[in-house]
């Protein structure tokens, strides 16, 4: 099983049918974080191929900076509006 994030925030959906017979086997609609769950490795394949990547669903990571925007950092100072940021515990 794999959480895949869709290539575009437009993609409503993808479906798949099969190459012999064109029978549907499998529908993946993206749920309200944007991800879908993949069963299939043949399915997995498929998407990455149109531009599917895998979802990082990783926690928060210890250390690093949060500035008074809102953004978090690995360095003191703010990449997205140049302010100084404090330690983030």
């Amino acid at each position: 099983m794999a959480r895949m994030c869709l290539p575009d925030g437009a993609v409503r959906g993808v479906d798949f049918e099969g190459a012999r017979t064109g029978a549907h086997t499998g529908s993946y609609t993206p749920g309200k974080d944007g991800t879908v769950t993949v069963d299939n490795p043949r399915h997995i394949r498929a998407l990455r191929e149109m531009g599917a990547f895998p979802a990082n669903l990783g926690g928060r990571a210890n250390g690093g900076f949060r500035c008074e925007c809102g953004f978090g950092s690995y360095f003191k100072t703010c990449s997205r509006c140049g302010g100084t940021c404090e330690r983030d515990s």
